[in-house]
């Protein structure tokens, strides 16, 4: 996404925050998004000047996130990263402020400052003595001086009654009485405000904790996979990977750079179904409407000027007064013979409407996303040992190929049964991933639900253009004759291209024959790999 669009985006959550957030008031939080700008780009954005004990409060929280190592470097390279770390911190702003406002122990005395709030004068002077009694027993007399209350109360109202009480003093009891609810509202929102800032304090140690441990496991991942990592996201929702999958994943990758074939079958699927060009022609009927004054030759309606004609009815007097003299009379009739009469000129014009139709043909350019792959991994008994550690090696090659190229991967165990794995949503898959490359391979081999599965996938919108690899020993019956009219059907209509690796030299032919492309992995003899019907230069060439 284009830093102008995150750049937009972030200013509406901005925005959302400062006019919907539940965090103390408006003018608070516009501060605080003031703040975290200035974190993020100091260039742009001044720190604000607050005086105010909450906002500095606040201001060390953020700080004590800022200060996490690491953090800021992460978001510094990578803008999709660095919103969403201030959209989670915006949100864990808000969740955190509203669970400390739940749990509140001063809820009964707020229930009783808002029953007095709405008391009215001849209630209280009824029962004002309670008033000062409750609150000596909250606040101490160096907090709230509810004797000067109670002593001020007493002298103004002697009676129970309001209608024996004067105008004046009924002036004083409503001023002294706002006085003291003002006090005391002031005392509470004060302690409810603590009470609330301590319980955020709790959470902040909680979320600053859980920050450290993900910005420690991005950089391991990031370093995985490197330098492809705006793939990755961040997901503060998401529990933390377990450190045993880091391990595995380390150590396969260890192997797979000893595995110098391997890499280089990865790296040839990966030039595979590059990105397609397609050329779009789009036909447009466009019409031109035009709106032009012309001349009306039918319409006289204004007198413009003369002309040389034979028009008797507009003939000048001068032209008549020439058929009054003998003389002159010849000359009259020459120029009406020639059309030279001089006659008026009448001119009018009127508006006409024209309609132009013509077709436009435009081009357009739609590039295609590489393809995704589908990677059929054999995890029978047959295949324990040193075929079992070649296919796994392998599948995180792939893996990391896909990543590197953003290409989605869709994994199919198969033994008796098959597990599918979706690989293309890394952030979520990494320990499902590590669960494989730890399985042990057992039971008996059925790549038929495998090649089931696969030819499923293919009539998914996800997986449509994918090409299909089958990782094996192959030491399996003959397949389905319903999955071999499938992939025929594919490899013929859809250009799907079935690939597969055998593991050792047992392999049933007749299954091998139905695939484009064969390879064939020695276990015994480390480093070689041979194709059996195509080289690896035929399928360079062909992609």
């Amino acid at each position: 996404m284009p830093v102008q669009d995150l750049e937009k985006e972030l200013q509406q959550e901005y925005n959302r925050f400062i006019e919907f957030g539940n965090l103390l008031d408006k003018r608070m939080r516009t501060y605080i998004v003031q703040y975290i700008q200035n974190k993020f780009d100091p260039d742009r954005h001044l720190i604000p000047s607050l005086n105010d004990q909450y906002f500095e409060y606040f201001q060390k929280a953020l700080d004590r996130i800022f200060l996490i190592e690491g953090l800021l470097e992460v978001t510094a390279y990578n803008n999709h990263l660095r919103k969403q770390v201030i959209l989670d911190i915006l949100y864990w702003l808000r969740k955190a402020y509203s669970k400390s406002r739940r749990k509140n122990p001063f809820e009964d005395e707020q229930q009783r400052l808002e029953g007095w709030a709405v008391t009215p004068l001849h209630t209280f002077v009824k029962r004002w003595g309670a008033l000062p009694d409750y609150l000596s027993s909250v606040y101490d007399r160096t907090e709230l001086d509810h004797f000067f209350f109670k002593e001020k109360f007493k002298a103004l109202i002697q009676t129970s009654s309001i209608s024996e009480i004067s105008k004046k003093d009924k002036e004083k009891i409503e001023v002294l009485f706002h006085d003291l609810l003002a006090q005391w509202d002031a005392l509470l929102y004060a302690k409810i405000l603590d009470f609330q800032l301590s319980k955020f304090e709790e959470e902040q140690e909680s979320y600053i904790d859980f920050m450290s441990k993900k910005v420690t496991e991005y950089n391991k991942i990031r370093a995985f996979i490197n330098p492809f990592t705006d793939y990755l996201g961040w997901d503060m929702s998401r529990k933390l990977w377990q450190e045993t999958s880091f391990e595995l994943l380390n150590h396969y990758d260890e192997l797979l750079q000893n595995e110098q074939s391997l890499k280089e079958l990865a790296d040839l699927l990966g030039n595979m179904r590059e990105a397609e060009i397609e050329i779009e022609e789009e036909e447009f009927e466009k019409t031109i409407i035009r709106q032009e004054w012309v001349v009306d030759e039918f319409s006289k309606s204004e007198i413009v000027g003369v002309k040389e004609s034979d028009d008797l009815t507009n003939m000048l007097s001068s032209e008549a007064s020439l058929l009054s003299d003998s003389q002159t009379e010849l000359l009259f009739l020459k120029k009406y013979a020639d059309k030279k009469l001089l006659t008026f000129r009448y001119e009018d014009k009127k508006l006409v409407t024209s309609e132009d139709h013509y077709t436009e043909v435009n081009q357009r350019i739609n590039q295609k996303e590489k393809g995704p792959f589908i990677i059929c991994v054999d995890t029978s008994e047959s295949m324990h040992g040193r075929p079992e550690q070649i296919a796994k090696i392998l599948t995180l090659g792939i893996l990391k190929m896909a990543m590197n190229q953003n290409r989605k991967a869709y994994l199919i165990n198969f033994s008796i049964g098959i597990q599918t794995l979706n690989l293309y949503d890394i952030a979520n898959s990494i320990d499902d991933i590590a669960a494989f490359l730890k399985m042990s391979f057992y039971g008996g081999t059925d790549a038929t639900l495998a090649l089931y599965e696969a030819i499923r996938q293919l009539g998914t919108h996800e997986y449509e253009d994918a090409d299909i690899l089958m990782v094996s020993d192959f030491i399996m019956s003959k397949m389905d004759d319903d999955v071999l009219e499938q992939i025929r059907y594919h490899q013929q209509n859809k250009n799907t291209q079935f690939h597969c690796l055998t593991l050792g030299n047992d392999a049933n032919e007749n299954v091998l024959a139905v695939f484009d492309t064969n390879w064939i992995y020695d276990p015994k003899e480390k480093g070689i790999i041979r194709a059996l019907t195509h080289g690896f230069q035929t399928i360079r060439e062909r992609y």
